[in-house]
């Protein structure tokens, strides 16, 4: 049995290890990335990518490509996202842990005993997305640009009687980019782009504390204690936040008039986010472990590459295609270090996911195009039992329609539309986090485990205002 400084560690890393997992039911891209940078490219799906948007939201996918806007352009945009997801499960202690699993005097011998609680929870989530973005041309071959988003976040919020409380009741993350960019045009068939980002990341996560099994644990059996009651649950917060640095660099090919193609490749940024985990709420025997202490999280978000191509069979008709390959793998896991010296580890063994898409465009005369597109977007989790209720995330199917009205040559609108057919995501078995410093084996796991299925669909609309400047 653990003995009173290991379950001190236990309790006190609880809630740290998914500050970045704060993503939310609506899986919008791969994970906890958002590719809602730019409603005129929704509206293909995102399949013109890094062949060359028409206004400055294009230096986000490319930043080559805004050589194809003349004089200064800016746009600004908003996306608002509607989620609809709903949860059906329930949660147990973990049978693999040898605390829950041993019976007495050597453990606890709970092994199995179901997790009190709401067994379904509702996750519908409203949440707006915006992006704004710059260009300006210095002279025939020089183009500078910034574009300002939010390339990762969203959020989850459980009830805080469901049964997977333990992994998770509320989960936050908000990301905000500044990225400054310079292309140059080498000749009339080739350009060049390359920026740097500046990233802030802020977030916060909940969940609650057993404190029924930390007294347990410790020795000190709450008389009256029923197994996965919530009557003794303490609650755990973690807040933090940290700035990243990255870059990017991106080519465009214009063989002709009608073609172009697209490279693009974005780096991963490295985040140490420094917070504070607080423990609050339990009562008898543990309540000196309620307070407060420093937590530090060290991750590396994933690189990603980008090809496109677009290419006009008429003046009426054009297609594009785009593949976009994520590495997820960076993430094999969490690990956080906590003031006292220990640690927590929450399991992800992320694969590498792509994403596919493919879009069709029409323009009807001078003033209206219309565009609609197809995308199939992979998850990077590997298997059931390894998908964090904090980020539900499954393969999902895009289908856009969106346009483009021109009001003036200087002045122009974009309306987009997305529905997301999302693969129902479940939950095997999942554990919460483990802490390796805990005595072996008690540590190798951690002492709930969570299984259910998600219901889920998304709904995004997009508005977005060009301006251009001579």
């Amino acid at each position: 049995m653990a003995n009173d400084r290991a379950v001190t560690r236990c309790l006190r890393t609880c809630g740290v290890a998914g500050l970045l997992a704060v993503s939310s039911n609506t899986v919008f891209a791969s994970s906890f990335a958002l590719i809602e940078q730019s409603v005129s490219g929704m509206g293909s799906a995102y399949a013109i990518g890094s062949a060359g948007i028409d206004d400055a939201s294009t230096i986000f996918f490319n930043p080559a490509t805004m050589t194809r806007l003349s004089g200064s352009n800016l746009t600004g945009g908003l996306q608002i996202v509607n989620s609809r997801t709903d949860f059906k499960g329930s949660a147990e202690y973990n049978p693999n842990n040898a605390a829950t699993a041993t019976p007495p005097p050597y453990g606890l011998g709970i092994a199995g005993y179901p997790i009190s609680g709401d067994a379904k929870s509702n996750l519908d989530l409203t949440a707006g997305i915006p992006m704004g973005a710059i260009s300006h041309q210095l002279n025939d071959r020089v183009w500078l640009g910034l574009t300002i988003n939010a390339p990762y976040g969203l959020k989850t919020d459980y009830d805080d009687d469901w049964v997977g409380r333990y992994h998770a009741i509320k989960s936050e993350l908000y990301t905000y980019n500044f990225n400054p960019t310079l292309a140059f045009k080498i000749n009339d068939h080739a350009t060049i782009g390359v920026g740097v980002s500046a990233m802030y990341a802020d977030g916060e996560l909940t969940q609650a504390v057993d404190g029924g099994l930390v007294s347990a644990l410790a020795g000190a059996p709450i008389p009256g204690w029923i197994p996965g009651s919530s009557t003794y649950d303490g609650k755990a917060k973690l807040t933090g936040n940290d700035w990243g640095f990255g870059f990017n660099v991106g080519f465009m090919l214009e063989p002709s008039d009608n073609t172009r193609l697209g490279l693009h490749y974005r780096s991963g940024i490295d985040l140490t986010l420094d917070g504070d985990s607080k423990v609050s709420g339990l009562t008898g025997a543990v309540s000196a472990l309620n307070g407060k202490q420093d937590a530090k999280l060290d991750i590396g978000l994933p690189d990603t590459l980008s090809i496109s191509g677009y290419h006009a069979i008429n003046s009426k008709w054009a297609f594009m295609a785009d593949y976009t390959w994520t590495q997820w793998s960076r993430i094999k896991s969490l690990d956080i270090k906590l003031e006292n010296g220990s640690k927590s580890v929450a399991k992800w063994n992320y694969d590498d996911s792509s994403r596919f898409s493919i879009g069709t465009e029409y323009t009807q005369n001078n003033k209206w195009k219309y565009r609609a597109g197809l995308a199939l977007d992979q998850t990077p989790v590997p298997h059931d039992s390894e998908r964090s209720p904090r980020v539900p995330d499954a393969d999902r199917t895009w289908l856009s329609l969106g346009l483009t009205y021109t009001h003036s040559p200087s002045l122009s609108f974009d309306l987009g539309y997305a529905h997301l057919f999302v693969d129902d995501p479940k939950l095997d078995d999942v554990s919460d986090n483990n802490d390796p410093t805990l005595q072996y084996p008690v540590g190798l796991t951690g002492f709930h485990t969570l299984s259910g299925s998600y219901d889920a669909a998304v709904d995004i609309f997009g508005a977005q205002v060009n301006w251009r400047f001579n």
